[in-house]
């Protein structure tokens, strides 16, 4: 059977997703869809709108033949290492081809772009940007325009996730084909709808908030997920609505405890516990924090790691350069369960079907994540989704 894989968040699922997952089958005639897919945080540091049980159904009910959690480990951190987490378990599952959606749409020219940019003479450009005060995006940009390549090729968020990619598949030494797909209109910092079927993740969660109708942009089961939820729970997932918590994680830890947390650096320690002494909103806080330097996305990942207690020495223990070190999985179709079936023997890390106390500390620090993700639910939601991540076994789907 021929699998093809994809890397998502389904943050919430929508028709540009759609035309991804409809597009990337047809292009790669593969037998087997396989989708690697954040858990309750994403690669920008959001909480998911909906928890990981909800989008796997999503994308099952779209065409996903396999969902595979992406850890928390790899999926709330640097495009680097979210990209080498995701790719070393579709190269555990022996993926024959990796599709991504990007805004140039051209392989070769993003293959080529990436050889450049993980040169030596590039990265020392960027170092230099960065030193004028910088930010890494713009010194990225900057280094960009040096090398005669246009800023927007280098700039333009699906195409730098993408380089990314690429890089994993080159460093992993993995044999996956990689391919992309031309990603039509939207892309996830529209803040508003931009096309009459295809919107951002972004603008639709915006739209939810605001109760507008989004079913447009949609397929009609996740709007059905969606008001579910809703209905049971009266809430959705945003930083907002983990503020409160937030804010006591931090006075409480204080300064001299936040350094211990991942990602906090260069005495932003002090800027986070005195910025919310003063924050009465999570983005009155933001305002406070961000700099050029520690950007919104970054400030934003510093925060979820507050929120699971993930600190620096787990994970410098946990050797994240190297591949993931195993596969969980959330969902299956029987078309997924007779691929995972044919691989399984040829697989060289732990598959888990359900929660193991027992086994690796990433896939136990979830229990973390699920606690940290779960505390805005009112009850018995919040105990059922902590329950859920130690009892619950891969969904299934019949298409």
């Amino acid at each position: 059977m021929k699998a093809t894989g994809l890397i998502v968040e389904y943050n919430p699922f929508h028709n540009g997703h759609l035309y991804h997952l409809t597009k990337s089958i047809e292009q790669s005639n593969a037998d087997v869809l396989i989708v690697v897919m954040s858990g309750h945080f994403t690669q920008r540091g959001e909480p998911t709108i909906l928890n990981k049980w909800e989008r796997t159904k999503m994308a099952l009910a779209n065409g996903a033949d396999l969902v595979i959690e992406l850890p928390y480990a790899y999926s709330c951190q640097h495009a680097d290492l979210f990209a080498k987490g995701a790719v070393s378990i579709l190269t555990h599952l022996h993926v024959n081809e990796l599709i991504f959606g990007s805004e140039s749409g051209n392989i070769d020219e993003l293959i080529q772009l990436e050889s450049i940019t993980s040169g030596i003479d590039f990265q020392k450009s960027v170092r230099k940007w960065v030193q004028t005060g910088l930010s890494l995006p713009k010194a990225n940009a900057k280094a960009l325009e040096e090398f005669n390549f246009t800023k927007e090729l280098g700039t333009s968020p699906n195409n730098t996730l993408g380089l990314y990619y690429i890089r994993a598949v080159n460093e992993l030494q993995s044999p996956i084909k990689v391919g992309t797909l031309t990603r039509i209109h939207s892309d996830y910092r529209d803040q508003a709808p931009t096309h009459d079927k295809i919107s951002s993740a972004t603008s639709i969660r915006n739209l939810r908030e605001q109760r507008a109708d989004f079913s447009t942009f949609v397929p009609k089961n996740v709007q059905d997920i969606l008001d579910e939820h809703y209905r049971q729970t009266n809430t959705y997932h945003t930083w907002e609505t983990y503020f409160p918590f937030l804010k006591q994680k931090i006075l409480t830890l204080t300064p001299k405890h936040l350094v211990e947390i991942h990602d906090v650096e260069e005495g932003i320690e002090n800027r986070l516990y005195s910025a919310m002494m003063k924050s009465s909103s999570f983005e009155e806080f933001m305002d406070a924090v961000k700099t050029k330097r520690y950007t919104r996305t970054r400030i934003q990942r510093i925060c979820a790691n507050i929120l699971t207690h993930t600190t620096k020495e787990w994970i410098h223990d946990l050797q994240l350069a190297t591949a993931a070190p195993y596969v969980r999985l959330l969902g299956a179709t029987p078309t997924g369960k007779q691929y995972l079936k044919s691989i399984k023997k040829d697989v060289n890390v732990p598959i888990y079907s359900k929660f193991d106390s027992k086994g690796h500390p990433m896939l136990k620090h979830e229990q973390s994540v699920t606690a940290a993700y779960s505390s805005i639910l009112p009850e018995p939601h919040c105990t059922n989704l902590n329950i859920a991540e130690f009892s619950n076994f891969p969904l299934h789907f019949e298409r």
